[in-house]
């Protein structure tokens, strides 16, 4: 059987250009040059038997017969560079690093963390916590949790959850100021406005006053990270935004109260992304599909 697959060099630069849909990327990334990639393209058409792109003015775009073609070829170069790349760390070297901002470490991410090293404690899950962008293309980390579209250049990304809004504060801020008796009263007390990465969009006090049919005008704001915005409403500063995943147990705990009964669907969603065109590490690749499936289970 193996005897009648062709050449691994056509097989490699069928991957890469079909991966990029473009043979002079691929003939980059390969370094070679662009005809040695058309006539090895042409090789492994002529060995199937039938074409595997069409060749458009400034693009390629695939066949069925390449649609079907590419699949297979991309799963098995991935998993052989997973495997590569594994051997080569050795295994007493089993790491992956996963970059999030700090709230969603804190209060998502670290409660769950035990059932992922009881199922793989040969693992060992490192962490980058930042509020600012953390460039995944210098391999800084393999995996970034970011909140917005799922849509970002360069970028592959994986759903994880959509999530629910309201504001919060503690029982006994509430008892000083009172219950707003309006949406347009909530906007007269001491508000923290937390932020998300730059770039993405975080949804902030005035997105949810509009939400809530209230012109904001002149609202009382102070900008924090989460973490510090969470933590000055449990101690009895004002009110946040509280975001239902992070701040679910802080109100069922009664640390925090919900004052109004509104609640925002969040626009954007959380997503698990890497680095486009990049096969995981096989490690990388299991907290992926973990992450993914705890996603799913607790939404």
């Amino acid at each position: 059987m193996r005897r009648n697959l062709p050449s691994p060099t056509a097989l490699l630069t069928f991957e890469a250009s079909a991966r990029f849909l473009s043979l002079k990327r691929a003939a980059d990334e390969l370094n070679v040059s662009a005809a040695a990639v058309s006539r090895q393209i042409r090789n492994l058409e002529e060995y199937i038997g039938q074409p595997l792109f069409n060749r458009l003015h400034r693009r390629v775009e695939l066949t069925e017969a390449g649609a079907r073609l590419f699949e297979p070829v991309n799963q098995g170069f991935s998993n052989m560079a997973a495997v590569l790349a594994s051997l080569r760390a050795g295994e007493s070297e089993r790491q992956v690093t996963v970059g999030s901002t700090g709230g969603f470490a804190y209060y998502w991410l670290m409660p769950r963390l035990a059932g992922f090293s009881e199922t793989w404690p040969e693992i060992t899950l490192n962490q980058i916590v930042s509020d600012e962008q953390i460039d995944i293309s210098d391999r800084q980390a393999d995996l970034v949790v970011r909140y917005g579209t799922g849509q970002w250049p360069d970028l592959e990304s994986r759903y994880l959850f959509g999530d629910r809004v309201y504001p919060v504060c503690s029982p006994s801020h509430l008892e000083k100021v009172g219950i707003p008796a309006s949406v347009a009263d909530l906007a007269g007390h001491p508000l923290f406005d937390t932020r998300g990465i730059p770039g993405d969009e975080w949804l902030d006090w005035v997105t949810w006053f509009r939400y809530a049919g209230h012109r904001p005008i002149n609202i009382r704001r102070r900008y924090l990270n989460y973490l510090i915005g969470v933590q000055m409403a449990l101690d009895g500063q004002g009110f946040v935004l509280g975001w239902h995943s992070f701040v679910a147990d802080l109100v069922s705990q009664g640390l925090l109260v919900k004052p109004l009964d509104i609640e925002m669907r969040s626009p954007g969603a959380f997503f698990l992304t890497s680095p486009a065109g990049q096969s995981l590490s096989a490690d990388a690749g299991l907290f992926s599909d973990w992450i993914v499936a705890e996603a799913a289970s607790s939404h």
